[in-house]
């Protein structure tokens, strides 16, 4: 309905640029300047996907022509790995400090954390700064960023209490350093460890609203999949991307190069190589020319050691391939997985929510638990 609702009255490709679209397939010819085009467009290189992010939203205020807001979804991709992998950290040390008190609440906490890192890939959306203006989507992209952020805040929040908690429970009743038993009254330890799982709650159901708030602004931008006139890529770098990732896997188990002699004569001269490789199917040589180049060329259009390689090469095929083209869109990663693993945590968000009411003695929480029935937000 909404979908609709976009499209009407906002321009559509006469038949010269859906002729031209239909061409866009075949690869453009090489660029001499396209190093120099990744350089100025792409955001800045940073080793911190939070800073990264926050230096992305600065730009994105005002963006005018799109070609920062068409970097969102790779920024915040990065920003929700770093984020999943800390999330886990912190869940597996609770659980562990928990132990198998309160009926084993703590494995709960782990297999809704394990859920997240397993199904929660953040997807990306590849798109043409053109695109974005001529439909409109660069104001809606920029308030749905903002609200994505809102959340972002309340989790940091959310995620400093739970550790704060965390420490305060291991000084005040540490752990024997033998068999791993607390000694202390068993009343004051319980409401110390209840209090705990409420903090962890309260993490994951945001970290939760965080996701589906992502989810929220793939949707609006992913809309456009359904204008005849423009061109979906999302099977070819769908396909591509798990290449990749088979191909980076392969490569990780090799020994690192000894040879010191640069590859390459020159950052163009590297990315003309890179896309030949892609070109060719010859993954394994990609990958190895990415990690090649950014000990070259450290936080340069090849991304920094901890970026994903995979995410680099599907940024810099699509930019090459769209390159003086506009109308072209893709999603790598399904937006129906998207709806069914949010449902799958809510549910199991409900289980642990209703594993703390029933340890408290089913007092009324609802002062302090949000209730994942109700959490306003749809796919």
């Amino acid at each position: 309905m909404a979908e609709t609702e976009d499209h009407a009255g906002l321009p559509s490709f006469g038949e010269e640029e859906r002729a031209g679209l239909q061409e866009a397939r075949a690869s453009p010819p090489p660029s001499p300047f396209f190093s120099a085009i990744l350089a100025a467009f792409q955001p800045a290189v940073c080793d911190d996907a939070e800073e990264a992010w926050h230096n992305h939203i600065n730009q994105l205020v005002s963006d005018s022509d799109g070609s920062c807001a068409v970097y969102t979804f790779h920024v915040f991709s990065s920003l929700f790995q770093n984020i999943q992998n800390k999330f886990c950290s912190l869940t597996c040390d609770a659980a562990g400090y928990l132990g198998d008190g309160l009926r084993g609440i703590g494995s709960k906490f782990v297999r809704s954390s394990q859920m997240l890192t397993s199904c929660s890939e953040c997807p990306t959306l590849f798109v043409d700064a053109e695109t974005l203006i001529s439909y409109g989507l660069l104001e809606k992209m920029k308030f749905s960023v903002l609200e994505l952020q809102e959340y972002l805040d309340t989790y940091n929040n959310r995620k400093v209490a739970a550790i704060s908690w965390l420490t305060n429970c291991k000084a005040t009743f540490p752990r024997g350093p033998r068999d791993g038993v607390i000694t202390c009254q068993p009343g004051d330890l319980e409401e110390k460890q209840l209090e705990l799982c409420q903090r962890l709650y309260k993490l994951h159901f945001q970290l939760l609203l965080l996701f589906q708030s992502y989810c929220k602004l793939i949707g609006q931008v992913h809309a456009i999949s359904s204008v005849p006139e423009l061109l979906n890529m999302s099977r070819e770098l769908s396909d591509l991307k798990s290449s990749l990732k088979a191909a980076s896997v392969s490569v990780a188990n090799e020994q690192p190069s000894s040879s010191t002699e640069p590859a390459f004569s020159s950052s163009e001269a590297a990315v003309q190589s890179v896309l030949e490789c892609l070109r060719n199917k010859q993954f394994s040589t990609a990958i190895r020319h990415i990690r090649d180049c950014r000990s070259v060329w450290p936080n340069d259009i090849f991304g920094s050691s901890a970026e994903d390689e995979v995410q680099t090469l599907l940024n810099m095929y699509f930019r090459h391939q769209t390159l003086g083209q506009t109308g072209t869109f893709a999603l790598v990663g399904s937006k129906q997985d998207l709806s069914e693993i949010c449902m799958k945590l809510m549910e199991l968000n409900g289980e642990i929510r209703d594993m703390i009411r029933r340890a408290q003695g089913y007092r009324v929480l609802t002062t302090f638990l949000p209730d994942s029935s109700v959490s306003g937000i749809s796919l």
